[in-house]
């Protein structure tokens, strides 16, 4: 149980690195030259980095039982979601003022939208087939092996 443990905070600090602390950093740079940029988005990284990092260390934690694959069924199904809300259906707009002057941007991200839920499914369908997979092999561990009969 120990080395599980150990596995699964060593995955949680690379992802929290990976995810959390070198975007924030670029953030905070590209903030110095327009501030109102991602002004918005500091609580849904935060909130993604938490989902994904509980997914994760849940899933080592739980790594060789049915609890892993149902742990990954619901991280593609909360991602599904968190895309769909953070992208807002793949319109995406900023009203910047830039001195004195107001500019408004949109962006229409509906393909990239869909590249993710794309992405997600197939995890999702993934994790199913493993959830199956893993069911069957434990109801096959428990049937009496045949013997050769002459």
């Amino acid at each position: 149980m120990l080395p599980r443990i150990a596995k699964a905070a060593i995955k949680g600090v690379l992802y929290l690195v990976f995810l959390y602390v070198l975007p924030m950093f670029l953030v905070s740079q590209v903030s110095e030259v327009a501030p109102e940029l991602f002004a918005g988005y500091g609580q849904l990284l935060n909130l993604f980095v938490a989902v994904v990092i509980f997914f994760v260390v849940a899933s080592e934690l739980t790594s060789g039982t049915i609890f892993q694959h149902a742990f990954n069924i619901g991280k593609a199904i909360i991602l599904i979601i968190f895309f769909l809300l953070a992208l807002n259906g793949g319109i995406v707009s900023l009203n910047l003022n830039l001195e004195g002057t107001p500019i408004g941007i949109w962006a229409d991200l509906r393909i990239f939208l869909i590249m993710l839920i794309t992405i997600d499914l197939l995890g999702l369908a993934k994790s199913i087939l493993q959830a199956v997979n893993f069911l069957s092999e434990k109801a096959e561990q428990q049937l009496p092996t045949p013997q050769p009969t002459e």
